[in-house]
């Protein structure tokens, strides 16, 4: 893996014209955005807050974050921050990004967006009624491999796509994580197969006219541990997915077209640079190298002040990087975010919930789910 290692007045100087970002919560999430704020060019991690304040200043500590606040209405409350980042569990989307966005702050919302489609409506009329943007953090969508899939579909490279196949599966966390709790929106689905689900809505071009599903639901707590799907988008195309909280991992994804085959190993978090993917055409294979994007002069910027962190930045979490600067630039310029290479995203994240609505209440009540057109 190529390094990037960059000296310790890089970042600072320029600091007075980042965008500055708070973020809610302390979890995992946290160590990914503070790497991806080191490679940004245009944002920097100026808060964190938790509803423990030792917690806070621990996690700003640990990761070169100037400011721990308290409690979540304090960072909301900070003048100095113009964005923030809603990493709290599900069930706290809907309302910590609605406050975030009453006071007057843009907001970078976790995937998934809310835990239903009422939700989805409430946060965005939010956006709309105190004029600030809202995004939902697929950071996969900004991993240059998806553009150049996307280009090579499109281009007709495996022809008219017939089938996409998705999975996303992985031993699931202690049962007190978030992820198992009911009216936190947990569940397999909600936490990884709506990756599955935004990956085929996002190939087929279109939403699914209907949905079927059966689902493995946990008897204590009432959530799916793993869920099947089917979405079918029209006659000639449908895809299938499986997502899973207790099983081998797995994230392979696959396009079927009628000249051909693309198979991604890894369209949700590549592990190294360049990124591979395949595309299979009358029995031959050919290997397609996704390299590294470029850097933007003094984007790498130093360990933030305080830090005890090394200067060589992991280029790993440059998809999370990548949206950072992409929403930061719309901010910017005022405009409403998009997926690349031109999706909008406040449509993407209603479509994506109600296509996971229909798959829940398919798995419940064992039939297929219409959708409305």
């Amino acid at each position: 893996m190529r390094k990037v290692v960059c000296h310790a007045d890089d970042g600072l100087a320029n600091m007075k014209n980042k965008l500055r970002y708070g973020i809610l919560g302390t979890g995992w999430m946290l160590g990914k955005y503070a790497e991806a704020f080191r490679l940004a060019d245009d944002a920097t991690l100026m808060a964190v807050a938790s509803r423990n304040l030792e917690r806070a200043k621990t996690a700003a500590a640990q990761h070169g974050i100037p400011r721990a606040h308290p409690s979540y209405l304090s960072l909301l409350a900070d003048p100095e921050i113009d964005v923030v980042i809603n990493a709290l569990h599900n069930g706290l989307h809907c309302e910590w990004t609605v406050r975030a966005l009453e006071a007057g702050k843009h907001v970078l919302c976790e995937k998934p967006l809310a835990c239903s489609s009422a939700e989805v409506e409430r946060m965005f009329a939010a956006a709309h009624a105190h004029s600030r943007w809202l995004m939902e953090g697929f950071m996969y969508r900004f991993h240059p491999q998806m553009a150049e899939v996307k280009r090579r579909v499109k281009d007709g490279e495996i022809g008219r796509v017939l089938h996409i196949r998705s999975a996303r599966t992985a031993y699931g966390r202690p049962n007190d994580n978030p992820r198992y709790w009911r009216d936190a929106g947990g569940g397999a689905l909600m936490d990884i197969g709506c990756y599955c689900v935004n990956f085929m809505r996002f190939f087929a071009d279109t939403e699914p006219k209907s949905v079927e599903a059966a689902a493995h639901f946990d008897e204590k707590t009432g959530v799916d541990f793993t869920l099947s799907g089917t979405l079918r988008f029209d006659a000639d195309l449908n895809g299938q997915f499986v997502c899973s909280m207790e099983a081998e991992p797995t994230y392979a994804s696959e396009i079927f077209g009628t000249e051909g085959k693309l198979l991604m190993p890894h369209p949700w978090m590549p592990p190294a640079w360049p990124t591979e993917f395949y595309i299979t055409r009358h029995g031959k294979t050919e290997t397609v190298l996704v390299p590294v994007p470029d850097i933007p002069v003094g984007a790498a910027s130093s360990p933030r002040p305080g830090s005890k962190e090394s200067s060589t930045l992991n280029l790993n979490f440059m998809p999370f990087a990548l949206e950072l600067q992409h929403f930061t630039r719309f901010v910017r310029e005022n405009r409403a975010p998009h997926y690349p290479p031109d999706v909008d995203a406040e449509r993407d994240s209603r479509g994506n919930m109600r296509t996971i609505e229909a798959l829940l209440a398919s798995a419940q009540k064992g039939h297929a789910a219409e959708l409305p057109v």
